[in-house]
């Protein structure tokens, strides 16, 4: 038999082997993808909590919905980023996690920052995020305050009986979820908002003519049917004198509401001073949680953020809770009693 030497030379792929392999290799580049994604977003979350503190509000209604466009902006500029660098620099943003998680252990154990901060940063992030608070965007005006003496006569919460009955509306209510809180007077006055708010009944004013009932003589009117009668002014008035009198602190407000009419008129409203931001984000998680879980479920807790920082919650009567909406953006003229 004749020996022959021939070269076999490897034979190219067909076209349907090439197609072949092709679903493999897309579907592993797939999953490199999902698991890019996925440690992107691990890493975004614990950035976004620090830095969201320091973004400029970007906030609207859209129908009853508030939208925060500052919260969507930095997590999406963080997470892309983080994407980018992370399929760029892959053994440098390792090395970043792992001196990450040193600093975390170091500072944990050494109590500089602490688990227990980091999960309440996280909890406040969460609160935030969910809409629970809106800080309103007023248009503030310098003028005087209408009938300020008036009112400030009218406000007699050093009154005994007056006295009495701010005492005792302050622990009517939510007295076995009293240790809840970390501050007992932040409940006194959620237990006499609901207290005043649920015995009011809106009475206008003799025709062309303020008329400004003392909130002791208010008071006077539960003794006849058991309930308060009277405008806003009255209702601010009786608000403010019982917040007074057990130790808060009110600030009355003017402003001017678009009526069905197509006329502005005036309104009155008080607000209670409950504390700084960080008080703010306790407060917002008792009320949406604990004290008034109903009535102010899927709405946001309303506030004024002053000149100094402090925060004042809105303590009109459009919704049950404290927080509720405000009738207008306006603030014409202000004081603090």
């Amino acid at each position: 038999m004749e020996e022959t030497n021939e070269e076999i030379t490897p034979k190219a792929p067909s076209a349907d082997q090439s197609k072949a392999v092709k679903p493999g290799k897309d579907r592993n580049f797939g999953y490199a993808i999902l698991v890019l994604g996925a440690v992107s977003a691990v890493l975004t979350l614990p950035l976004f909590i620090v830095l969201y503190k320091f973004m400029p509000k970007i906030q609207f209604y859209i129908g009853e919905s508030l939208i925060k466009l500052d919260y969507i902006i930095l997590f999406l500029v963080i997470f892309f980023l983080t994407y980018y660098l992370l399929k760029k620099f892959r053994n440098l943003v390792i090395g970043i996690c792992v001196a990450g998680l040193v600093v975390i252990t170091i500072t944990n154990f050494s109590g500089i920052y602490t688990l227990g901060d980091l999960k309440g940063d996280y909890y406040s992030f969460l609160f935030k995020l969910s809409g629970d608070s809106f800080e309103v965007d007023f248009i503030e005006g310098n003028g005087s305050f209408r009938k300020e003496k008036e009112l400030r006569d009218a406000i007699d919460y050093t009154n005994p009986d007056l006295r009495n009955y701010a005492a005792s509306a302050a622990v009517a209510n939510f007295e076995d979820q009293m240790h809840l809180s970390p501050n007992r007077k932040w409940v006194q006055f959620f237990s006499v908002f609901k207290e005043v708010y649920g015995k009011w009944k809106y009475v206008f004013d003799p025709a062309n003519e303020d008329y400004y009932s003392k909130a002791s003589e208010t008071l006077g009117q539960l003794e006849y049917d058991g309930f308060f009668k009277g405008d806003c002014d009255d209702y601010s008035i009786m608000m403010a004198a019982c917040i007074k009198a057990i130790g808060g602190e009110v600030r009355l407000v003017r402003t001017t509401v678009d009526h069905s009419s197509g006329k502005q008129i005036g309104h009155l409203y008080p607000e209670v001073k409950i504390g700084t931001t960080e008080d703010l984000e306790t407060v917002v998680y008792l009320i949406k949680n604990i004290y008034f879980p109903e009535e102010s479920a899927g709405k946001p807790i309303n506030y004024y953020q002053g000149g100094k920082g402090f925060i004042w919650l809105n303590f009109d009567y459009n919704d049950r809770y404290p927080g509720g909406k405000y009738q207008s953006e306006v603030r014409n003229s202000e004081i603090i009693i």
